[in-house]
């Protein structure tokens, strides 16, 4: 279960774009804490802290012990090509502009355009934003094989 709790820690974090030291001074504790929970280092945590870091994430103490979410760490520029199209047919059936939809991503303003036009790539962490914020798993996005 800690496991668990360790890996969605750090997938909750950097999908927020939350660093270690922001995430460990809005629990109280230091930025060394998170890093060794995060990598393992530190093998238990008390109920409290597991709830501070839940809150501070924007989660349940229930979502960090689910089994974590599979964490692609790179993505193909053929899987950047099937996200984007998924974007924008995501886009079109909710009939939103590509200003509106790139504000409910929470993208800035010419992100989502850019990258539809070849101009800009998306970081993973972007990726995982989006996928977040859609609800939807990233492979499923990308459309990436088992």
């Amino acid at each position: 279960m800690i496991e668990n709790i360790r890996a969605n820690v750090r997938y909750y974090r950097i999908v927020k774009g939350l660093s270690g030291r922001r995430l460990s001074a809005a629990i109280g504790l230091s930025p060394t804490w998170i890093c060794c929970f995060e990598s393992g280092i530190i093998r238990e945590s008390t109920p409290e802290n597991l709830r501070l870091l839940a809150k501070a994430l924007g989660k349940k103490l229930s979502d960090l012990i689910k089994p974590p979410k599979a964490v692609i760490q790179k993505i193909s520029p053929e899987e950047t090509e099937q996200g984007l199209q998924n974007l924008e047919r995501i886009r079109k059936q909710k009939g939103l502009s590509v200003r509106q939809f790139e504000q409910n991503l929470g993208l800035c303003e010419g992100h989502l355009a850019k990258a539809l036009k070849g101009y800009r790539r998306f970081t993973i962490e972007t990726w995982w934003k989006i996928a977040e914020t859609l609800d939807m798993d990233l492979k499923t996005l990308i459309r990436r094989e088992a």
